[in-house]
Formats: structure tokens, C-alpha cells, sequence
């Protein structure tokens, strides 16, 4: 977790934001910023922030019991007040108060930001950066999922002077969200991973993801770089918006950074980029091209060609993205940190390359977020699972349904699929199905819970284990 250890006056705050001091002393300080009372520590500065389930304004005593000293609020609780001692910071949008607040903390930094947005791949594109550039400088990576407001706004107040590097990731599910973002980061360098079908509940159509991601392009610095995705033309598109230098990575030919001689060695993959031989230790084929983007924005960035295949070859990914594992003569393919039609193609084709003996399945959940073109997105994934050749098609969700239609629809006879309500549901009935040398891959977005059914199995297998040796 980032740690903010700034120190933030009452004064400061409030001219940063917008807001006004109702309590307390303008010249209070805080050193750090927290949004939990659980995590907080005596001094710091507490944003009541306001979510869906959770208005931290109900948590304000424990953050003050807690040594806040600087209380960031959109109001206060009927009758009650805080200590003399405590600043009290009044905002019109404490959410908002917070990413102003980064904004106006980015002014005074000194490092090279660079941002990543994309339909997929950008967590991982993202850290493979951070992995080459952290290598031989100072660098603040944003952690998993901190790629809204709140996440954005807080991986740029962890950031300090000591640092070179600072890469932040921007996500959207609505017009205008990049826009903010970037607005608040100025990026030096913009990424575009991919432009594909998701988050259409939002955007409409692929115009309006389009449309989404190339509000990241007006906020970029003068002599900024903008990277993109060569083998994507509508991401490839959106060279026409920037008037500075661009840089493409991709298969295509005239990309920048094109790997060649791509090939697996059963555990990671292997290629070539002008002369020099770059390895990931990851089984899935499509981590070339996001360490292709990664290589592409890193040295641009000034990396070496040598620390980019120095710092890839010991690259790890995040939980649950492509990560194998082996269970009773099984291996489990577990890509279901999130799903969306793009996402889901690429598992597959990465899945399709696994050596294993016996036969493929895919456990498909709800991609979720997809608006009116969601019951089609997935019939349509459903016939392209089925002409793959997977043997057995296991969907899990309301919307999976779809994949089923679309499955019958090409499957042939020899090959079977089967339905459940949740994960919960189908890991029995699934594990009974499976036979050693099988290979399974579960996908599907992260509300699916997939990840339920290799638990579950695993627990089995611990039971029988005992039970064999009582």
C-alpha cells in the first residue's frame, strides 16, 4: 500500500481545493493523508470520502479519536464537533478535494510522469515499466486498481521529491474520467494499450471507448511522447489528435518496438527486438506484446535496451492474470481478474498455445459493463469458442447463457457444454468432468469470483489427502 508522508497545511488544503477552514487554525499540519480510519495514524490528514456503500462523514470521531489533525468534510455530523485542535477543511466534494489536491501536489514534483490507459493490458504494461525503469532510478508505480480519483489521486500524493519516475494508470467507465485524470497528472508520456468492447454500458460503442481513451492526448506535455498499439487501428488512430513525437509497438510492420522470432519455451516466451533478446517468464503469448509496449515507453524514456531485458526476465504479474496452477494433474489457467470481449480473445489465444496432453476447457463468466451489446458480445464470443476447437465450454453467470447460444451454433458433436448460476455452483460438478492432463482456463470479471472453483478443488484435494493418510 502507498505510503503519503507529505505535510499538508489546513491553509494548504484548502487553497488547493477550493474548500474553506470552519475549525481549527489555518497553519495546522498534517503529516500524511488517509481516507480509512482503520489505517489511521495520530497526525495525519483524514478525506471523508464518500462511496457507494460507505460515507466515511459517519466515521469522523473514530478519525479524529484515531490523532487525525486535519478533518477534510463535506459537513459534520448533527451535533457534533471536533476538538479545538482539529482543522476542519470544508469542501463542496471531498472525492474531488482529494485529486485537486494531487494536482496541485504534481506541480511541485520534479519527475517524469508517464500514464497508461488501454481496454486491457494496462496493469500489466504498467508494472513492466515499472520493473525496467525502477531498475536504475526512483520510481511510484500505482498498486492494482488505483486507476480512478481516488486511486490516481493518491498514488500522485505518495510521490516525493526523490523520485525520476512516476507511473500511473487511468481507467474509465464514462466520458470525461479521463479527462480529470489526466487533467490532475499532466503526463510526460500517454500509453494507449488497445482500444476494444468494454465498459459499452458507458461508452456506447467503440467510437465512444475511442473517443475515452483520446482524452488523454490534450494533457500532454508539449514534448511528451504518445505510445500506441500499432497492430490496433483505432488505437493506432488517434496519432492523427497529437501533435508531438509517437511511438507504436505491435506485429505490424514499421512498428518502433516489433518483436520477432517470438517463440515458447513452456514456461515464459522468448523474441527479438532490434538485435537484442528479451524473455518473460510468463505462459501467455499475448505478455509479448505488452512487454513490447512496456520496452517501447521505457526507453523512450531513456531505459536500455539491456535493463528492459534485465528487469522482463524476472517479471512477475499480478495475481489471477494468466497464472498457472496445478492441481491433481490438472493445470488451471487463472485469468479472472477481470474480462471484457478483447481480454477474453486474448486469454484464448494465449490458452490454445498450452502443451498440455489432454483436453481444453474454458470456464467463461459474465463480462460484465457491456450495456445492450452484452448478450451479443457474448454469443459471439460463445461460436468463436466453440471454432477454437476447446472441447468443453463451461459458463457461469446470467449473461453466460449467451455463450452457450453461440456455442451451439458452431460447436461440433464431439464437443460438450454445460451451465451454472455461480462458481460455487459448478466446481463439483466441473472437477468430476476433469481428468488428468486437462488444462483448464477460468475467465470471466472479477464480480464471477472464478477463482472459487480452484479454491474449492484445492480444499477437496486437502480433505482427501488426509483422509488417505488417517
Amino acid at each position: 500500500m502507498l505510503k503519503i508522508l507529505h505535510t499538508f497545511t489546513a491553509a494548504r488544503i484548502a487553497a488547493a481545493c477550493g474548500g474553506r477552514i470552519i475549525r481549527g487554525e489555518p497553519h495546522a499540519a498534517a503529516h500524511g493523508i488517509c481516507t480509512d480510519t482503520r489505517e489511521i495514524h495520530p497526525g495525519q490528514a483524514f478525506f471523508a470520502l464518500v462511496g457507494q456503500r460507505h460515507d466515511a462523514h459517519e466515521y469522523l470521531p473514530s478519525a479524529e479519536a484515531g490523532g487525525a489533525r486535519i478533518l477534510v468534510v463535506e459537513r459534520l455530523p448533527d451535533g457534533w464537533l471536533p476538538a479545538e485542535r482539529t482543522a476542519v477543511v470544508l469542501v463542496g466534494d471531498t472525492e474531488q478535494a482529494l485529486l485537486a489536491l494531487a494536482a496541485h501536489h504534481r506541480s511541485a514534483l520534479r519527475a517524469t510522469i508517464a500514464a497508461v490507459t488501454g481496454s486491457y493490458g494496462k496493469s500489466t504494461v504498467k508494472d513492466m515499466m515499472a520493473a525496467i525503469l525502477g531498475r536504475e532510478s526512483k520510481c511510484t508505480v500505482a498498486p492494482a486498481s488505483f486507476n480512478n480519483r481516488i486511486g490516481l489521486a493518491l498514488a500522485l500524493l505518495a510521490a516525493g521529491d526523490e523520485d525520476d519516475f512516476i507511473i500511473l494508470e487511468m481507467g474509465t467507465n464514462h466520458p470525461g474520467e479521463i479527462d480529470e485524470l489526466a487533467r490532475a497528472a499532466r503526463p510526460d508520456l500517454g500509453l494507449v494499450t488497445a482500444i476494444g468492447e468494454v465498459h459499452l454500458e458507458g461508452l456506447g460503442d467503440l467510437e465512444g471507448v475511442k473517443e475515452a481513451k483520446a482524452e488523454l492526448i490534450p494533457h500532454l506535455s508539449a514534448e511528451g511522447t504518445l505510445v500506441l498499439n500499432a497492430d490496433d487501428a483505432l488505437c493506432a488512430s488517434l496519432a492523427a489528435g497529437f501533435d508531438g513525437e509517437v511511438r507504436t509497438f505491435g506485429l505490424s510492420a514499421g512498428a518502433t518496438v516489433r518483436p520477432e522470432r517470438i517463440h515458447s519455451d513452456g514456461a515464459g516466451w522468448q523474441f527479438d527486438v532490434r538485435g537484442w533478446v528479451f524473455r518473460i517468464p510468463s505462459p501467455a503469448r499475448h505478455n509479448v506484446i505488452n512487454a513490447a509496449a512496456a520496452i517501447c515507453a521505457a526507453t523512450e524514456l531513456g531505459a536500455s535496451p539491456r535493463s528492459a531485458a534485465l528487469a522482463l526476465a524476472q517479471f512477475t504479474p499480478q495475481a489471477m492474470r494468466y497464472e498457472r496452477l496445478e492441481l491433481g494433474g490438472v493445470t488451471f489457467v487463472c485469468d479472472c481478474y477481470n474480462s471484457n470481449p478483447p481480454a477474453m480473445r486474448a486469454a484464448l489465444q494465449s490458452f490454445l498455445f498450452e502443451r498440455n496432453p489432454g483436453r481444453k476447457v474454458v470456464v467463461c463468466g459474465d463480462m460484465l459493463e457491456l450495456g445492450e451489446e452484452g448478450p451479443r458480445l457474448h454469443r459471439e464470443l460463445g461460436m468463436e469458442l466453440a471454432a477454437s476447437g476447446v472441447h468443453t465450454l463451461v459458463a457461469i453467470g446470467d449473461l453466460a447463457r449467451h455463450f452457450i447460444e453461440g456455442w451451439h451454433q458452431r460447436a461440433l458433436p464431439s464437443q460438450s457444454a454445460f451451465y451454472f448460476a455461480s462458481a460455487r455452483e459448478a466446481w463439483s460438478p466441473l472437477w468430476w468432468e476433469l481428468r488428468p492432463g486437462d488444462a483448464v482456463l477460468l475467465k470471466g470479471s472479477r464480480a464471477m469470483r472464478l477463482e472459487t472453483i480452484t479454491e474449492n478443488i484445492a480444499a477437496q484435494l486437502g480433505r482427501e489427502a488426509r483422509e488417505a493418510a488417517a
